[in-house]
């Protein structure tokens, strides 16, 4: 999967891989080579993230796709999507940034246990400004 010329990573830790072909999410276990696909999206795909101790992994896009070894679940919320960029926060919390350019872009907290999110704060600071791969949130 990963060797195909098609498959662009996304997020990479010592244990998986996360990445995509076209609009496809998958994860490789990097110890054996299987590899699971995580979920479609409308378009592709534009982050991700692995936890620290490699218990869950998050894909962001026009939705949020969750997957832990007994469990995968999507996140369908007008408020989250365009998903930007995410960090974790901490084993079960992860952040959440919208597009920055767009005109509801914001900061969202989200628990992988229990499926509960807040608006932490709007984000306005790249509205009306030039693109770049460099966001500061």
């Amino acid at each position: 999967m990963t060797d195909d010329p098609s498959y662009r990573k996304l997020y990479e830790t010592s244990n998986w891989t996360v990445g995509y072909i076209y609009e496809y999410a998958y994860l490789t276990d990097k110890s054996n080579g299987t590899t699971i696909l995580l979920g479609g999206f409308i378009y592709d795909p534009t982050c991700a993230l692995i936890s620290d101790e490699n218990l869950w992994c998050v894909v962001g896009g026009d939705k949020l796709l969750i997957w832990a070894p007994n469990e995968a679940y999507e996140i369908v919320d007008d408020n989250l999507k365009n998903i930007g960029a995410l960090r974790q926060v901490d084993s079960n919390t992860i952040h959440i940034l919208t597009d920055p350019w767009s005109e509801n872009s914001a900061i969202w907290e989200f628990s992988i246990r229990t499926r509960q999110r807040r608006k932490l704060r709007d984000f306005n600071d790249y509205k009306d400004k030039e693109y770049t791969e460099d966001i500061k949130w």
